[in-house]
């Protein structure tokens, strides 16, 4: 049978994990190179038109070479979440599938490859970038002003909610930013006929790379693609203001912090995400890890995927 060698890739669907930065795009890169396949990005953020550096969205020498979907594919300003993906994602690989084309996953939104593959729970828990983003503005706006903006957001909370009720108020306000604007439910994939596939590294190796990351998005830019997106109109209450790296940038635009103080929090808080989604991944599929300290090139890691998906 011809490529017979990859004919349970019709079964199982590949999708690769990890923490932040330890190097899952680029082993996705290479494996759809080898595979002839195209990548779905499972990331809250990188669907965003003009955030190539804050979001590290996959160079476009890649993106030239290999297909990959939501990847810049949205304006900052329209809604994204966790059942949006999943529509989106799932809608993608039933096209692909059909035309007989293999289809890779990788990202480290946990909860929206959740939603995906099992479905979007009620009442679960935002991202913590939303989560960061509506404290900090509800802070900024005070009682009045917080409960205004929940009223806009979601009439219907506004109403059974007391201005005072500040905490409250913040949950709506979360929830807001992820479900409730799509209530059409997703049928979500099969949970056995996918396959997840973990990387990881060392704390003190991935730490260092974090570093080094940090540095290089500011250095590449950051701080411009910041300005242009708030000259592009980005409002205060968006999503892409608590993401890490745009909150540190426009604080030193705004003579809030000093380009150390930037650089060290955003390593700070990219090693704090890295520990979450290390956390929920270890926990919350069934994922077969790969410590890639353990090889001496990423053609290696290649091969061994390669291996297990055939298998």
């Amino acid at each position: 049978m011809k490529n017979s060698k990859y004919k349970t890739q019709n079964l199982k669907l590949s999708i690769i994990v990890g923490p932040t930065g330890v190097g899952k795009s680029e082993v996705a890169y290479q494996l759809a190179l080898r595979l002839k396949a195209e990548i779905i990005s499972a990331d809250a953020f990188q669907v965003y038109r003009g955030t190539e550096i804050g979001t590290a969205q996959p160079p476009k020498e890649w993106q030239k070479k290999i297909k990959h979907h939501l990847i810049g594919s949205r304006d900052p300003a329209d809604n994204w979440n966790a059942v949006d993906f999943a529509k989106e994602a799932k809608k993608i690989i039933e096209e692909r599938q059909t035309k007989k084309k293999k289809i890779i996953i990788v990202g480290g939104a946990g909860f929206y490859l959740k939603a995906l593959v099992e479905g979007a729970p009620v009442g679960a828990a935002p991202l913590p970038e939303i989560r960061s983003m509506v404290a900090e503005k509800v802070k900024e706006l005070g009682n009045e002003k917080a409960h205004a903006w929940l009223k806009e957001r979601d009439p219907l909370a506004a109403k059974r909610l007391h201005p005072n009720d500040t905490q409250r108020i913040c949950r709506a306000l979360e929830k807001s930013f992820s479900t409730r604007q799509n209530k059409r439910e997703v049928k979500p994939l099969d949970v056995k006929k996918v396959q997840f596939f973990g990387l990881e590294r060392s704390r003190e190796n991935l730490d260092k790379l974090l570093m080094d990351r940090s540095k290089a998005m500011w250095e590449n830019g950051l701080l411009d693609e910041t300005q242009k997106l708030a000259k592009g109109g980005i409002q205060k209450g968006h999503p892409l203001w608590g993401a890490i790296g745009y909150a540190e940038a426009a604080a030193y635009s705004n003579g809030e912090m000093t380009q150390p103080e930037a650089l060290e929090r955003i390593f700070r808080r990219t090693r704090q995400y890295a520990k979450r989604q290390w956390t929920w991944f270890k926990h919350q599929h069934d994922v077969q890890w790969i410590n890639l300290d353990d090889f001496s090139d990423i053609l290696q890691v290649v091969d061994l995927l390669e291996k297990k998906i055939a298998n």
